[in-house]
């Protein structure tokens, strides 16, 4: 049988009708243990239930949800895939859209899952060290136009927030930027204000955020009725909020010209 751990991430991608169908073929074997196999049948069963094994596993992520697209969000890369594991950087891959206990249940049993490393409740996991080229840049009070695309809606709260990512969980530093008692009711439309929106830079972080890979601005929803969470991260930097009060001061100090004309040395 092929390796599952090697095929692209489109293998990992079943749809509900294929699970189910899959399943109803081996039902007969599963519930008659003295069923006659042959060669060719115990091979292709053996394919079908390694097969159901791979697509219950995915069943979890399978409802899809919501991401950052503009800017877009931390996406996987080989530092995710070697502190979370292959498969699910192949799951990430395949759809980036999933919840936290889902990508849990995936890989709670791989041997190439770090959970040192891995750290699935900041970022969902996804590593600056993946995003290097999809850095944003920022200034103290700056309004930011963000898109966070829902793909199917579950009916929660959410909110964004500045992270600190050098933090193992990801430590918050600027709450609630922007937030959400009810967030994508699944008893009205998606409304577009929830989708398309702006959020107001903070003005007193310092230089927490001026060097690369410190900060994120991190989407948190989550859905307690089913019992799913969603996160999505914008790596960015923001200018030391003392930068322009120090330029302020230093314009204010500055001799003017006028201070050297003859008459003003004529008034001293």
């Amino acid at each position: 049988m092929e390796n599952w751990n090697r095929m692209p991430a489109k293998a990992y991608i079943a749809p509900a009708a294929l699970v189910r169908k899959t399943k109803k073929q081996i039902k007969p074997y599963l519930s008659n243990p003295s069923a006659p196999y042959t060669r060719t049948n115990m091979h292709f069963n053996g394919a079908l239930l390694a097969s159901v094994a791979t697509f219950s596993s995915m069943a979890p992520l399978a409802n899809a949800h919501g991401y950052f697209t503009k800017p877009e969000g931390r996406q996987p890369g080989t530092a995710f895939q070697d502190a979370c594991g292959m498969q699910a950087y192949y799951n990430m891959k395949g759809s980036i859209n999933g919840n936290i206990q889902g990508l849990q249940q995936v890989v709670a049993n791989q041997d190439d899952y770090n959970p040192d490393e891995c750290h699935l409740w900041k970022c969902k996991g996804m590593k600056y060290a993946d995003n290097k080229d999809n850095v944003q840049s920022y200034t103290p009070g700056q309004s930011v136009d963000l898109t966070f695309t829902i793909v199917a809606p579950h009916t929660g709260h959410a909110n964004v927030s500045i992270i600190d990512t050098s933090s193992p969980n990801g430590k918050v530093i600027a709450k609630n930027l922007k937030k959400w008692d009810t967030y994508a009711s699944t008893s009205t439309p998606i409304q577009d204000s929830q989708e398309n929106f702006s959020v107001k830079m903070p003005t007193n972080l310092g230089d927490q955020c001026a060097e690369e890979g410190k900060c994120a601005i991190q989407m948190y929803w989550d859905a307690p009725d089913i019992d799913q969470t969603y996160e999505s991260c914008i790596d960015f930097t923001l200018s030391s909020s003392n930068s322009k009060r120090e330029a302020e001061a230093e314009e204010f100090s500055r001799p003017h010209p006028r201070d050297f004309s003859p008459r003003a040395a004529a008034e001293e």
